[in-house]
């Protein structure tokens, strides 16, 4: 229970903070090579699911984010179009006040991914990196956030994230993806 009071007040710090600078060109840094995340389904992600994959997105987006809600559906769309060895998935930063809304919300758009809405320490200092909602970073199966990071919504959703997606899986030397429309 600590754990998730603890969790809380970081994303409510990160909202804070994003409200305070607005958008920013600030790139999360990091690493996801070692954590531990609680899914919005009661499950729990670690690095052994980002070292599964060639490639990882990671879409950081907020209940109270207009522009978040407003893509959501299309990000679904995207999940479910992709490769076996590309995965989607989200960090929905204030899911832990309205775990039924936002799991609500989730299911309305079609998103059966898996969402992050907790996580360690060690999770905790690449989330803190983010100033901006929606924010899509890349994290290659090392757990290296790499590549280009897309902030704010996409007019052509699927055309920027494949094309973001195939210059990391390219410098990675791995085959590019497509995606069916």
């Amino acid at each position: 229970m600590k754990t998730k009071k603890w969790m809380i007040l970081l994303l409510t710090a990160v909202f804070a903070l994003s409200a305070l600078t607005g958008c920013s060109e600030e790139t999360p840094t990091g690493s996801y090579s070692s954590f531990t995340a609680g899914t919005l389904d009661g499950g729990t992600f670690t690095q052994d699911d980002i070292k599964s994959k060639d490639l990882t997105i990671i879409n950081y987006w907020g209940m109270f984010c207009g522009p978040c809600r407003s893509e959501m559906p299309d990000l679904a769309a995207y999940a479910k179009a992709l490769p076996d060895n590309v995965q989607l998935i989200t960090i929905c930063i204030d899911a832990l006040n309205d775990i039924d809304g936002t799991r609500e919300f989730l299911n309305s758009c079609g998103y059966e991914g898996v969402t992050l809405v907790s996580g360690d320490e060690a999770l905790a200092s690449v989330v803190n990196q983010v100033q901006s909602f929606p924010t899509t970073v890349f994290v290659n199966s090392k757990g290296e956030v790499t590549g280009e990071t897309i902030i704010g919504t996409q007019p052509d959703l699927a055309a920027a994230f494949t094309a973001a997606a195939n210059k990391v899986l390219k410098a990675e030397g791995k085959a590019e993806i497509s995606v069916a429309e």
